[in-house]
């Protein structure tokens, strides 16, 4: 059974790891075309120039982020509160966070729900603000022949270039006492990762759940090598849009409070989103994920309930966890600090940037501000 967490726990986690970024202040098209844009289904995404319109990417299929947002597209307070407002926010599925980063940068879209690595990236340059913690999760390594990371060397791994699976194989690597340089790199975008290891083009591949799993359900022949939780998704907003319109982030903010409500309210609530969120996936990768509703629950239950134990050690103190939540995590030795400083070393971000340089994207206190406003703790959902 589901433990429900208390809902400041929810809250103050959400609240915690907040970032930001900066942007054009309407939006604008660019005219020249490249090969993202032409994407066969990036380019049948039809983006709005009205302001009101909030056009979001994320990464799909992602466990527990997905189901987030599906939740969010079904609450009918959230769209009692656009509709009071007058704005209409739309989500699209990307295959990973730095396709989503393209399109922010080229004020095709206003928000994101992407990784830690891509989010580092973009808020490095200062093109957005990081309104929320949105999900801590698992990355996992897997493989037919391999049964250690270590014997990785010399061989062909995959992963999707640039995502949160990518910064995990390098750590993964690192810590093994490898470089980057002792494997045949075979970056691909997930839907094409499970036929090249059918067909021996590849040897290994990371990926966030729930692919890497999923895989390994449909190939029996497959096995999950390592696994890590250490991974974050943030939402972002860009920077002066966010700005100018605060009425409608806060309402994003909301909704996204009350879905983690709903969904830790029973595994039933899991599972009905488990389902939204596997027909939302078909339109990225062609699995069959509705056929894996039980695993997708579970995968989502345990992300639940790391994000909730982020929070644990100061349960009730939300405004205290606002102030400390950039040292928090880029204190030495925090998460996103060890995240921050590999990827400097890697060439991601620039070497010169320092911490302060980033923290200062961090948003502390709008989603403390909507959580202690909220009439409505809950997303209401119309079965």
């Amino acid at each position: 059974m589901l433990k429900i967490a208390p809902f400041a726990a929810i809250v103050v986690v959400i609240a915690s790891l907040s970032f930001m970024l900066s942007a054009a202040c309407k939006k604008t098209k660019s005219v020249q075309i490249t090969d993202l844009e032409k994407h066969p289904v990036y380019k049948n995404y039809k983006f709005s120039d009205d302001e009101k319109v909030i056009e979001i990417g994320v990464p799909t299929p992602w466990s527990t982020v997905n189901h987030i947002v599906e939740v969010m597209k079904r609450d009918e307070a959230f769209k009692r509160e656009l509709k009071k407002i007058g704005y209409t926010v739309r989500f699209y599925p990307f295959m990973k966070g730095p396709d989503v980063n393209y399109f922010m940068k080229k004020g095709l879209i206003e928000g994101s729900i992407i990784g830690d690595m891509p989010t580092l990236e973009i808020a490095s340059e200062g093109h957005v603000k990081v309104m929320t913690v949105f999900h801590k999760g698992s990355v996992s390594l897997v493989s037919r022949d391999i049964y250690r990371a270590k014997d990785l060397k010399g061989k062909r791994v995959a992963y999707p270039y640039g995502s949160i699976a990518h910064y995990y194989l390098l750590r993964l690597l690192t810590e093994e006492g490898l470089s980057e340089n002792d494997i045949r790199h075979m970056p691909m975008d997930a839907k094409d990762i499970l036929d090249a290891i059918r067909n021996n083009k590849i040897d290994a591949f990371t990926s966030f759940e729930p692919t890497a799993t999923i895989f390994t359900k449909i190939d029996p022949t497959l096995h999950t090598i390592h696994r890590s939780f250490s991974s974050y998704g943030f939402f972002n907003i860009r920077k002066d849009y966010g700005e100018r319109h605060k009425d409608a982030v806060k309402a994003i903010i909301a909704a996204q409070i009350r879905a983690v409500k709903w969904l830790r309210k029973s595994v039933r609530n899991l599972d009905m989103a488990s389902m939204w969120m596997a027909e939302e996936s078909m339109k990225i990768v062609p699995l069959p994920l509705n056929k894996y509703i039980k695993e997708l629950t579970a995968i989502s239950s345990e992300d639940l309930n790391e994000l909730i134990a982020v929070g644990c050690p100061i349960v009730g103190a939300m405004n205290v966890y606002s102030k400390v939540a950039c040292e928090f995590t880029f204190m030495e030795g925090g998460d996103i600090n060890k995240e921050f400083e590999f990827l400097k070393m890697k060439g991601f971000i620039s070497k010169d940037k320092k911490p302060e340089d980033i923290i200062k994207y961090f948003d502390r206190q709008t989603a403390i501000d909507v959580a202690k406003n909220m009439k409505i703790s809950s997303a209401e959902i119309i079965e």
